[in-house]
């Protein structure tokens, strides 16, 4: 009980002190694996899912006739870059 400050366990507690540390180091971690991974690929789902509409929304416009051949042609291409 010396150099406790009278507490008996010290800092740690019951034992439950390093669990808890534990889990907020596993917490960041995780934080910063995420953080590396959003910095590398920003947004690639979003815009993967935008270009995808827009070419089902193309084809649509094909099929009922709205546009033509060499439109759907051109317009297709410029999706794509």
């Amino acid at each position: 009980m010396m150099g406790y400050g009278g507490y008996g366990y010290g800092m740690m507690g019951y034992g439950w002190g390093w669990i808890i540390m534990l889990g907020i180091l596993i917490i960041v971690v995780l934080g910063i694996i995420a953080l590396f991974r959003y910095l590398q690929h920003p947004g690639t789902a979003y815009r993967n899912d935008l270009s995808n509409k827009a070419i089902d929304i193309l084809n649509e416009r094909y099929a009922r006739g709205e546009i033509s051949d060499e439109e759907y042609k051109r317009k297709k291409a410029e999706m794509k870059t």
